[in-house]
């Protein structure tokens, strides 16, 4: 417990740093870094990283999804800042690294396994259209900063509920053959934290943003919360199944009590998309 939490308190200092730096080119590094990472510990869960080529493509498309995106905002405003970038990735260099894995799919045949091949191939894609919407967050015209700290709380703050409340009441499983420590208290504190926090940090937005008018009132708030939190789970449970699979426990030691950075943005790759989507659809933003 006293390791988690050191490490949640290291992580959460890195966090407000960058925080204070998201309009300078800190965002996009840090958010290169973390990519990197991420798809270094996907890659190895399946043993590819002994495919020199495959495992460098993944990782170069991965790490310069939020450097292009940084790129083009610089020299452009708005929608077209957001798609000039995914179109050079799209139109170009993903089909270059997804030629590489086909290549070393071809190379190494017999041994490089058409599960590896597609599994590196989802991650190299999924993972950076994921993490960039922090910066599509980030880049809104109105309180870009506000949305995208509130994505990270729609993961890591149910999660957070869902742990502390799993450990104080917790007592019927969730899912124990997915994950046993998971329970059903723990799931539904998930969920009540989400629904607070996002309530309460609505509300106080308001009163301290300048006379700033939501278009999300405390309810509906709360709804979003609720449903970011349910979205967490399911990506959290996703991974889980994904190390069960291959006999391991953690994805990688970088931070002490909680594994690797993947244990740790399990649930946010799956609820920033979500969160940026509905946002969009909408018109919360």
């Amino acid at each position: 417990m006293a390791t988690r939490l050191i490490s949640s308190a290291v992580g959460i200092v890195i966090l407000v740093a960058v925080f204070f730096l998201h309009d300078t080119i800190v965002l996009p590094l840090i958010l290169a870094a973390v990519i990197g990472i991420i798809l270094f510990e996907l890659c190895r869960a399946v043993d590819g990283l002994r495919f020199r080529l495959a495992a460098t493509a993944v990782l170069a498309y991965g790490i310069s999804a939020p450097l292009l995106h940084f790129g083009a905002a610089a020299v452009e405003e708005g929608a077209r800042a957001l798609e000039a970038p995914m179109s050079v990735m799209e139109m170009i260099w993903l089909p270059l690294c997804l030629l590489a894995l086909f290549l070393e799919f071809l190379w190494h045949h017999g041994d490089y396994k058409v599960e590896q091949l597609a599994f590196m191939g989802g991650a190299m894609y999924l993972v950076p259209w994921s993490l960039t919407k922090l910066q599509a967050l980030n880049d809104l015209p109105r309180n870009g900063l506000f949305y995208l700290i509130l994505a990270l709380c729609g993961a890591w703050i149910a999660d957070s509920g869902a742990y502390f409340t799993g450990v104080a009441i917790g007592k019927t499983k969730l899912c124990p053959k997915i994950s046993p420590k998971k329970t059903v208290e723990g799931f539904i504190g998930g969920l009540a934290s989400n629904a607070v926090v996002f309530a309460v940090l609505i509300a106080v937005f308001e009163k301290t943003g300048g006379g700033t008018v939501m278009p999300l009132d405390i309810v509906k708030a709360a709804l979003l919360g609720v449903f970011c939190a349910a979205v967490s789970v399911v990506g959290d449970l996703t991974f889980s199944v994904i190390k069960r699979e291959k006999g391991i426990k953690d994805y990688g030691k970088i931070m002490p009590g909680h594994g690797g950075l993947t244990d740790r943005f399990d649930s946010v790759l799956f609820v920033v998309p979500i969160f940026y989507y509905v946002g969009m659809t909408l018109s919360i933003f």
